[in-house]
């Protein structure tokens, strides 16, 4: 690595990064699913991850994850192990079908900061995330906290990336008693704002009124209070009809995603490894280095900053995300 490299690579509050784009799931609402005929991800490699490696000292967070399951990668601790010396914070969200317990062994001996189950429902998670477990997820962290007592550490903190669709909208305020009892640190709750498919338009509740927002931004007001009463943490990222913020949800000013075939994009919903999507990319990491392919992203900064009409930013519900 020149040092003219380390001077220009800007430094970037995270840099996401698909180490798997494969997955032994098959949620009904992912690309991996509904585009499985044409898709092309794969496990990242040893040697394309150390391509990004150098610069992660200007890196807050390196997030260990993408349109794949990340334990898909017999890699995934070695990235953890490597990228812990640069200094930067490790996190990752999984399903947890893979978890057995020498991976929760390494995630407290390696100091991992995050880690994050998704989930798509309660009682019909199982049904909505075939191939996965709610039970099993559930004892993954169960064992995980033992192993924090045991250890007197607080890390890793335990997040839940919660999918609310209309099929579990009636499960909602479970979320507060359910979740407060096992341990979590934190949860998130996210819409279906990416739509990978046509048929699954029914199952989003992004609101497109005013009134539609203000009811469900009302019911997740009520979760919140319930779960500040149990003592746990609860956001939603709700995209308003209309509002948009100065920026978006996945903070392409200042972070960046890289897909399992090596390529870097402004965020996760534009660099998808299959055909059939509106992907913008800004080179790959195996033809050139890390900071060179930034610069090649400034159009694409101006553009976003200025409302770009040409930009598939333009209007992506992230970009209206108001978090409660």
């Amino acid at each position: 690595m020149k040092l003219i490299d380390k001077i220009l690579m800007p430094h970037l509050d995270w840099i996401q990064i698909e180490v798997s784009g494969l997955c032994n799931a098959s949620c009904f609402y992912c690309p991996h699913t509904t585009h499985r005929k044409s898709w092309k991800g794969r496990n990242l490699t040893i040697d394309e991850f150390l391509k990004i490696v150098p610069y992660l000292k200007k890196v807050k967070l390196l997030y260990l994850q993408g349109w794949g399951e990340p334990f898909c990668n017999p890699n995934f601790f070695k990235f953890v192990e490597i990228a812990k010396k640069s200094g930067c914070m490790i996190g990752t969200t999984t399903n947890g079908m893979l978890i057995e317990n020498s991976h929760i062994d390494k995630i407290i001996e390696l100091e991992m900061d995050i880690i994050a189950f998704s989930l798509t429902g309660i009682e019909k998670n199982d049904i909505l995330r075939t191939g996965t477990k709610i039970d099993k997820v559930f004892k993954v962290i169960e064992q995980l906290n033992e192993r924090k007592r045991k250890n007197r550490i607080s890390k890793p903190k335990i997040h839940i990336a919660y999918m609310l669709l209309r099929s579990n909208l009636d499960e909602l305020e479970q979320i507060p008693e359910i979740f407060s009892k096992i341990g979590i640190d934190h949860v998130v709750v996210s819409l279906l704002d990416f739509i990978p498919d046509s048929s699954l338009k029914n199952e989003s509740l992004i609101p497109e009124t005013e009134e539609e927002f203000n009811t469900l931004k009302n019911k997740a007001v009520n979760v919140i209070k319930e779960g500040k009463k149990l003592n746990l943490s609860i956001s939603f990222n709700i995209p308003h009809p209309f509002k948009k913020g100065e920026s978006c949800s996945e903070n392409p000013l200042k972070a960046i995603f890289i897909n399992s075939l090596g390529y870097v994009s402004a965020c996760v919903f534009t660099g998808i490894p299959a055909e059939g999507f509106n992907n913008l990319y800004f080179g790959n990491i195996t033809e050139k280095t890390l900071p060179s392919i930034l610069k090649n992203s400034k159009d694409f900064r101006k553009k976003f900053i200025s409302n770009n009409s040409t930009l598939p930013c333009n209007n992506c519900p992230k970009h209206r995300i108001l978090e409660l």
